[in-house]
């Protein structure tokens, strides 16, 4: 007898219905800090639509709990001596509606990640695939990147140069083998369930390959657009999670007075003022040389946040990665501070500000408290130099929006990479990405050469050269490292920290209540 596709569906969702009537688990109540937004599922790092894509969705490889890379959909892969090939070995796994996974399924979605109209989070430094770079500009088409299906079973990726952190960045939650639509079908531990309201409700997806594995049954997942109302619901146990933070927040969390809640990470990242150089008086390189060189940024992070995870970043790239070593100093930094400050207001001199006609610059931020007394702290170092400093307070939207449309003097960005990558901070400072109007082809024949560097030591020296050429014309003004926080409940269970912000829900289980609650 023949069954019918909608039939087999059919079936198939009350099978899903009755495992999990059999097998009851703890549902998690996770709150995800910024918007919801359905159709950014490859276009963000972090937010409710990366945490929603690593519950539901799973790459060739994974995260466990510490951030160590585990099988994924493939089972096992094997690296060649010259770390040039990569096979992949992939299991029986399966979508939510019973479509079996397959090695084209890979190369399909992988082509998509790196096409010239995709805004991939990682797409930058995935050019070391074979002929990545070609395909990426139009120049060649998307069967000419270097993944290859030889067997239902098997893919192959090939790379121009080695790339020891390639395995990290295929087990981000933004690599996972997706189909197209706002909510695809789920091949990962939990699937949508009701995605019409809020909380987004998931339950545990039966067909994940590793269903047995997972103690959770159900997570109600609430995007907040503002971290201080999260915080808020922490404290009146609305949730048990609060996921998403970085600075914006962190005064309000580090008030929370559950015990052993606040979870502060070191991040691969850095925070500071994107500065348009197009236009206006930051058009003048003097004029960003003098604002950067005139901030004390060792007592900003002492003033402001003195955490043992913040670190001053004086040029492009943050201090703690490991594969780029110290970043290129500037030539001000063992100068003491009013020695600097000498040396600003005589660059402010000669592009022609003084006391009769004093530089004036505008900061915009988004909302919160943290962002605004950082700028506070850095607009009285500038006011020691005769310049006056106003800031422009957005919505999170609109403050995106103003950066991707260039409408701004400076703008607060915080970025993060999930792997250690010097690329990743210099790569939008390339011609290519058109960053606030800057460009410099030396730096970018420099970044380009790295790609097909075999040996690690002379890329670095090279990526070290080319940040010290951008670095020098100051697009940016950076401050510090940021932190990454969360808050979560001592009732829930299997939450590990880790550099790269891995959160695999999977691996998480929530205790009764009163086992979990502090007497």
């Amino acid at each position: 007898m023949r069954v019918s596709a909608l039939s087999a569906l059919l079936l198939l969702a009350a099978c899903n219905g009755d495992d999990d009537a059999r097998a009851p688990g703890a549902t998690l109540k996770i709150d995800v800090i910024g918007e919801f937004d359905a159709k950014a599922s490859r276009t963000v790092i972090g937010g409710p639509r990366d945490v929603l894509m690593n519950a539901t969705q799973v790459g060739l490889v994974d995260f466990d709990a510490d951030g160590r890379v585990i099988p994924g959909l493939a089972t096992s892969w094997r690296v060649s001596d010259d770390g040039l090939s990569y096979i992949f070995r992939l299991r029986d796994a399966r979508w939510e509606d019973d479509r079996a996974v397959t090695s084209g399924d890979i190369v399909a979605v992988l082509r998509r990640v790196v096409a010239p109209d995709s805004h991939h989070p990682l797409k930058a430094i995935l050019r070391r695939i074979e002929n990545a770079p070609e395909v990426m500009a139009g120049k060649k088409p998307p069967k000419a990147l270097g993944v290859h299906d030889p067997l239902p079973n098997i893919v192959e990726i090939r790379l121009s140069s080695p790339q020891p952190q390639f395995l990290q960045m295929l087990a981000h939650s933004s690599m996972a083998i997706i189909r197209k639509g706002e909510f695809p079908p789920a091949a990962g531990a939990f699937r949508v369930t009701d995605s019409e309201g809020v909380p987004i409700r998931l339950a545990a997806n039966r067909l994940y390959y590793d269903a047995s594995a997972v103690a959770l049954s159900a997570i109600e997942l609430t995007p907040v657009p503002e971290a201080v109302e999260a915080v808020g619901r922490f404290r009146r146990g609305a949730t048990d999670v609060v996921t998403g933070g970085t600075i914006a927040g962190l005064t309000e969390a580090q008030s929370v007075p559950v015990p052993q809640a606040l979870r502060i990470e070191t991040t691969y990242g850095v925070y500071g003022y994107q500065v348009n150089v197009a236009k206006g008086a930051t058009k003048d390189v003097r004029v960003r040389r003098a604002l950067s060189i005139a901030i004390d940024r060792t007592a900003l992070v002492l003033e402001q946040l003195d955490l043992p995870a913040v670190v001053p970043v004086e040029g492009l790239v943050p201090p703690n990665l490991p594969s780029y070593g110290a970043p290129p100093a500037p030539s001000w930094i063992n100068l003491p501070v009013e020695a600097r400050r000498n040396e600003a207001r005589a660059l402010l001199a000669e592009a022609g500000y003084n006391l009769d006609r004093p530089l004036d610059i505008e900061i915009s931020l988004p909302a919160a408290r943290e962002h605004a007394a950082i700028a506070a702290a850095v607009s009285q170092d500038w006011a020691a130099i005769g310049v006056r400093t106003r800031t422009v307070t957005r919505s999170a939207a609109a403050h995106a929006k103003a950066l991707t449309g260039n409408d701004y003097q400076l703008a607060l960005i915080e970025r993060l990479s999930p792997v250690d990558s010097g690329f990743f901070f210099l790569s939008p400072y390339s011609c290519a990405a058109k960053t606030a109007g800057y460009c410099s082809k030396e730096a970018d024949r420099l970044l380009d050469a790295t790609r097909t560097m075999p040996d690690l030591d002379p890329r670095r020296n090279t990526l070290q050269s080319a940040e010290a050429l951008i670095a020098a014309e100051q697009p940016a003004i950076m401050l510090f490292t940021p932190v990454r926080w969360s808050l979560v409940h001592p009732r829930v269970s299997g939450w590990a920290d880790n550099i790269s912000g891995a959160r695999p829900l999977s691996r998480l289980d929530v205790l009764p209540q009163d086992m979990g609650d502090d007497k």
